[in-house]
Formats: C-alpha cells, structure tokens, sequence
C-alpha cells in the first residue's frame, strides 16, 4: 500500500473549528497521534498539536478530536459525543471505511481497481460497485465542464510525479504523446448479472485523485451518520463535511485557508449545516525548479501545470464528490474562465482567489453566508447570466 511520505504531506486548505456560527473564538488545544502508515505497515508516528481557544464552560457536551495520515493528507475527525467510548467508536468506523475505499480507489495501491484498470486498459475489468459509481460520477462531471475534470491524464500526471519524493519536468515529446490518450469519452461502465466491469482506452491510464476524496467523504459521513454518529466534523485536506452540530449545538464553523499564507491562517469563514465544503489550490502539492512553480493541477489541453491565474478554488455543496471534481475542473478553466462557467450554474456556491492572491470572486449564491475576515482582499459578486424567458 503507497503512502505519501511524511515530508511531502500537504496541509489542509480549509479547517473546521468545533465552535458556534455566532462566535469565532480566538484559538482550543487538543493532542492527538496521526500513525502514518506506508506499504502496510506503520513507518512513523508524529503527535500533532492544534490550538483553539474557547470559552471555559461553553461547550454543552464535548467534542473529542482525531487524527491519522491517510489518502495522501491528514485525516482530522471531530466528533460530539456524551463520553470518550462513543467518541472512539465513531472514529474507529470512519477510519475503517477510510482504509476500505481508499484500497479499493488508489492509484497507487496495486490490488486497487483503479490499479487493475490500468494494467487492464483496452479490456474488461472486474470492480466493484463504488468504483462503477465514482466512474459514473467521473463521467458526468467530464461532460458537464466540457472535459476540464478528465479522469483519464493519469499518464500525465506520472509525468510531472509532482507527488513524489523525486520530481522532473517531462520533456515535450513526453507531453505531446500522452496528452494525445486524454479523452474521457473512452471510459466504459457495465453491469451484468449483479457485477460491475470497466475498461478504458488501449494507451489510457487513469486517475480518480480530483474526485475520489470527495467521494470518499461522503461514504464516510454516510456511514457514521448511519451508525448513530450525528455530529461530527470529517477534514480529509481540503475536503471537509460536517454533520449535525458543534458543542454549543450550532453549525460548524470553516475557515478557508489564505493561499499562500502560514498553515491555519484564513482569508473567509462560512458555517456548515450537514454540507461539504472542497478547496483546490495550487500551494497544496508543488516543487519548485530552477525558480519556476509547478503545482500538481494538469491541463487535459495542454498536458503541463495549469497557468497561475488561480490560486484557491472553493465550492460548498450538499456532497463532496461532485465539489470536489468541480473544485479542479474551475481551477483548470482559470480566473476568467470559471467565472464564465458559475455565471451560467448560478446555483453553484464557490468562492475565487486570484493568483496574486488579492482579489476575491464569490458567487452569489454563497455570499450571504461567506464572511471574508481579510480587510485588504477586494471582493467581487459573480453577477449570473440573464436567463432568457420561454413563451
């Protein structure tokens, strides 16, 4: 089983805070050890502190706080329980389906599906049924932005190996061959007789890393939430869902990461009522050579690093799946682009950060609960497109 190594773990560009919408306290201490976990056996372990300050006394029950290194970022769960055996059961399940989908959906697990579907491409694979799933949710979200999210540049995203200890910068004729397998529209879904079969295309490689956590989440907050775990805060990175309430039974409270600032320093809060919040960003996974950036969001089009007009994408939904692939998709399309896109799906609630990180696009759907805490950022509406009347 492949880990990210411990130096190259990104950190969370959003972060829940286990306090009231009225109130964002100045800063909460909790301990906890994140066990990291590489090929299938525990390497390391790091105790991480984080601290919040809230009011003595203001908690009407406690919430307890979790943590472990999986799916290539740090797992935090909080979660609302009347005593410590309760709060470790919820964990223990949301870890468990943690494990579970991630060696089912990893690209970088060999006996995962998402594995045996490269090693297979051209042919009919086995997989299971969470796996059709997410492939079906891959597609329709490819489609609905014209091919900016696209599942299958797994090649291209070897190429650049932006997540991996050792990088390089793949020569052109490198990204002029692989970009020329890109095309979506050659995944294929079956079902016959109860069982669940892929195949992609003769050259393909693909990748589920900007919806699988997504939709991991989801799974998870579906499980806990079944198994009488109703108030938790799940943050897998940048993907963060909330289920009930806080301690002070009020919504959770999100901060949404400053690009490029200090690790828990945010630009914007918003509260969450049993909804996801995702943030793409470029700060997220790069390397730097020779004085240039290149970040880990590949264009399908042009096969390197998508252009620095963005630095953070950010899209509050009732799931995490969709968000997620949404979330890259906006941040491939560019500043002027994705605010194209949201003009014309005003239903969308997402927040723009420039790529010089001074200005602020908020859709307007999203603007009555979105509070921007950073007095210098200069803050735009995403006015919708006038639809026209049918008569």
């Amino acid at each position: 089983m492949r880990r990210t190594p411990l130096k190259a773990m990104p950190f969370p560009m959003a972060f829940g805070f286990s306090f009231g919408a009225d109130k964002i306290f100045a800063a909460i201490s909790f301990r906890t050890t994140y066990t990291i976990k590489m090929l299938n056996k525990v390497i390391s372990t790091v105790a991480l502190s984080l601290t919040i300050a809230v009011a003595p006394n203001s908690f009407a029950k406690e919430v307890f706080n979790y943590g472990t290194f999986a799916l290539g970022t740090l797992i935090n769960v909080q979660t609302k329980n009347d005593t410590k055996e309760e709060a470790d059961y919820c964990y223990k399940e949301a870890l468990d389906e943690v494990n579970r989908l991630e060696d089912i959906l990893s690209a970088y697990i060999d006996s995962s599906d998402v594995s045996k579907i490269n090693k297979g491409r051209g042919t009919w694979v086995k997989i299971n049924p969470e796996t059709a799933q997410l492939l079906k949710l891959s597609l329709t979200m490819a489609a609905d932005t014209a091919g900016a999210f696209d599942p299958t540049i797994g090649a291209l995203v070897k190429d650049w190996s932006v997540d991996q200890p050792e990088h390089r910068i793949p020569k052109a004729d490198e990204i002029h061959a692989d970009i020329a397998k890109v095309d979506w529209k050659k995944i294929e879904v079956k079902e016959e007789n109860g069982e669940y079969f892929a195949k992609i295309g003769d050259d393909q490689t693909i990748t589920l890393g900007g919806i699988a956590k997504g939709y991991i989440l989801d799974k998870v907050a579906e499980l806990t939430t079944k198994k009488g775990c109703k108030d938790v805060l799940l943050s897998f990175g940048g993907d963060i869902t909330g289920t009930g309430t806080n301690g002070k039974d009020k919504p959770w409270m999100i901060g949404i990461q400053y690009p490029g600032a200090k690790t828990g320093q945010y630009f914007a809060t918003l509260p969450l009522d049993n909804e996801s919040v995702q943030t793409s960003g470029d700060y997220e996974r790069f390397f730097i050579q020779d004085g240039v950036k290149y970040h880990h969001i590949i264009s399908p089009v042009t096969g390197k690093p998508v252009p620095a007009t963005l630095s953070s994408v950010t899209i509050i939904g009732s799931t995490s799946a969709p968000a997620d692939a949404l979330c890259t998709a906006l941040f491939v399309m560019g500043w002027d682009g994705a605010q194209e896109y949201l003009k014309k799906h005003p239903h969308v609630r997402a927040v723009l950060v420039n790529g010089d990180k001074k200005r602020v696009a908020a859709t307007e759907a999203i603007k009555d609960i979105l509070t921007v805490v950073v007095p210098t950022l200069e803050v735009q509406t995403i006015i919708p497109e006038k639809q026209e009347t049918v008569k």
